[in-house]
């Protein structure tokens, strides 16, 4: 019985050696087969201007276990000069460089009894990418035949299931140049991480709507970026980037657009008075993007974005020169309709935003800052496609705010997207605040402030487009007295009392209805300047129909801006009339 035992453990052994050693053989002998098949077939598919090389090639049939060290595929740059004096040159061209690509358990029997392929893992370690775009025009005009057959369809003749559990890509280096007659921009992305989940590739995956193509799910985790603009004025960044094909979610955390100096060195360097913006958002999400869309035709299309809290800065410096320059046809919405990108979103979404402006008078060569806290909102139909607006051409958003921290403004926009003349309509209210706060802005910038203003509450209605707004305010509010600031000695101060009382008693209405029990409304009526922007029209639109219900006529501002000359002088006739009375009594005195 022992012997029996012995030859059946002795043929087992005899038998693991010989497959063992066969397999060995094979993996040793398949490597210059492989080597010379994969070459090839680089060649072949790429019209000769591609080259594949390695350092090492391992392949154990025993282990299913595959891996290739500093794999490189390089552009032939002579074939390419070559393709180019034919007019068949691609825009891009590749350069990539992989220092381990390792594949795990690919189980050669189930190929060979099955033609199936199924992979455990694929991991491709430290892969760099370089692209190159050369942009030529024949590539607009010229057609090249499609191959319009899925992935499946052009395998099946040769396998029937291909099937990899993970396919990782791990500190993924990419840069891309793209190149010009005059200038190289150069954008590059640094430690990238990819993580791909249950690639399936059979004649049912190929109809599976629920997956990426032919992946369960796709994540791509970008640590941080940042780029300086061409005019070397501002950077943009953002501290991380991740992309969930299975959420169908694009998250991006910490963006910022700042200024790369100071604001005394931009503007020294602007010698100009131009906004300086900064903005930085935390977080912005897209939800229910339509991934596929995306790659198929460079669209975005999502169901919201998310903007959660962040601020936005904007400031000027009025002392320096101002360049005029025509803004009209580039209000917001008409931008959106010149976007290169095609966008369509249902809704955006914002949440707790701060959004300030200051500006440097250039009379005092102070600061004035106005700031709204908390804004929230909501903007829907964000489109630049032409089929959805043939659908519904307005875009709409609603927004509530607080001003100064303390007046709730709410206001709705509806923005006609198609009309030539930029039409929109800006309707809404500011609750009751108190005015003082507002001296933030008044004080440096007019040199004078709200000693006391109780707002009741504020309503307007305005219909505008590129050249005019137009509509209607109610301003309700009282106690209402203005005080005009000087700079001068205390003893000389009482000329600024004077031209105070003359302001409020014969310039401002202290109430509105005003003291007679007349109501003052307004009809706006502003002819909108080439150089203003849309968000300074907004402001001097409602800014007329302020000063009219606050009595303030155009002439009425004009002697409110002579009302401290007029005092000044005044009161030096009144201090020389004063000194000549008390000087005469004096000389009486000495007389006598």
């Amino acid at each position: 019985m022992r012997s029996i035992w012995k030859w059946i453990i002795g043929i087992v052994v005899i038998l693991l050696t010989a497959i063992m050693g066969g397999a060995w053989y094979l993996s040793k002998h398949w490597k210059p087969l492989l080597d010379t098949q994969i070459k090839q077939a680089v060649i072949n598919a790429t019209d000769s201007l591609y080259r594949i090389s390695y350092d090492e090639l391992n392949f154990n049939l025993i282990t299913g276990h595959a891996s290739i060290k500093n794999l490189r595929l390089s552009a032939d740059t002579t074939r390419y000069a070559n393709m180019h004096l034919q007019k068949r040159a691609p825009n891009n061209t590749y350069n990539i460089h992989i220092a381990n690509l390792e594949v795990r358990r690919f189980y050669p029997r189930r190929i060979l009894r099955e033609r199936r392929l199924h992979i455990d893992d694929i991991i491709i370690d430290t892969p760099s990418v370089h692209v190159i775009n050369n942009h030529h025009a024949y590539n607009d005009t010229v057609t090249r035949p499609r191959d319009d057959r899925t992935l499946y369809q052009r395998i099946a003749h040769i396998l029937k299931e291909v099937s990899v559990s993970n396919l990782n890509f791990t500190d993924i280096q990419f840069k891309f140049s793209k190149k010009t007659d005059s200038t190289l921009n150069e954008t590059v992305l640094n430690d990238l991480n990819v993580k791909v989940s249950d690639i399936m590739i059979d004649s049912v995956s190929q109809l599976d709507t629920t997956r990426f193509y032919y992946t369960r799910a796709i994540e791509v985790d970008v640590p941080g970026f940042r780029h300086e603009t061409a005019d070397s004025f501002y950077y943009v960044s953002f501290d991380r980037l991740k992309i969930a094909t299975a959420y169908r979610q694009v998250e991006l955390t910490g963006l910022k657009y700042a200024p790369r100096m100071s604001k005394a060195e931009f503007y020294k360097r602007q010698k100009a008075a131009k906004d300086m913006a900064v903005i930085a958002f935390p977080t912005i999400r897209l939800e229910d993007i339509d991934l596929h869309r995306f790659v198929e035709r460079q669209q975005i299309h999502a169901g919201s974005l998310h903007i959660d809290s962040g601020t936005v800065a904007i400031s000027n410096d009025l002392r320096y020169p101002k360049k005029v320059t025509d803004k009209v046809g580039k209000s917001p919405h008409q931008q959106l309709l010149r976007m290169k990108q095609p966008l369509i979103i249902d809704s955006v979404l914002l949440n707790n935003i701060h959004i300030s402006y200051a500006e440097v008078g250039r009379k005092y060569g102070k600061e004035g800052k106005i700031f709204f806290d908390d804004v929230q909102g909501i903007f829907r139909n964000v489109t630049n496609d032409s089929l959805t607006l043939a659908q519904n051409q307005v875009m709409t958003a609603d927004v509530t705010a607080y001003l100064m921290s303390t007046g709730k403004l709410q206001i709705g926009f509806a923005f006609d997207l198609l009309d030539p003349q930029g039409s929109y309509t800006y309707k809404g209210s500011l609750g009751p605040m108190n005015g003082r706060p507002l001296n933030s802005i008044i004080k440096p910038l007019l040199n004078a402030e709200l000693a006391s203003a109780n707002i009741k509450g504020l309503r307007f209605d305005m219909q505008a487009d590129d050249h005019r707004a137009r509509g209607s305010m109610r301003f309700d509010y009282n106690k209402m007295q203005l005080k005009l600031l000087t700079t001068e000695p205390a003893a000389k101060r009482s000329s600024m009392r004077v031209a105070s009382f003359l302001a409020n008693s014969f310039i401002i209405n202290d109430s509105n209805p005003d003291a007679n029990g007349v109501y003052h409304s307004a009809r706006v009526n502003y002819a909108r300047a080439r150089g203003d922007s849309f968000f300074r029209m907004l402001w001097q639109s409602l800014l007329q129909g302020i000063k009219t219900c606050a009595g303030v006529s155009p002439e009425r501002e004009r002697r409110l801006l002579q009302t401290a000359e007029e005092a000044k002088e005044a009161s030096k006739k009144t201090d020389s009339f004063f000194k000549r009375v008390f000087r005469k009594r004096d000389r009486d005195k000495g007389e006598n």
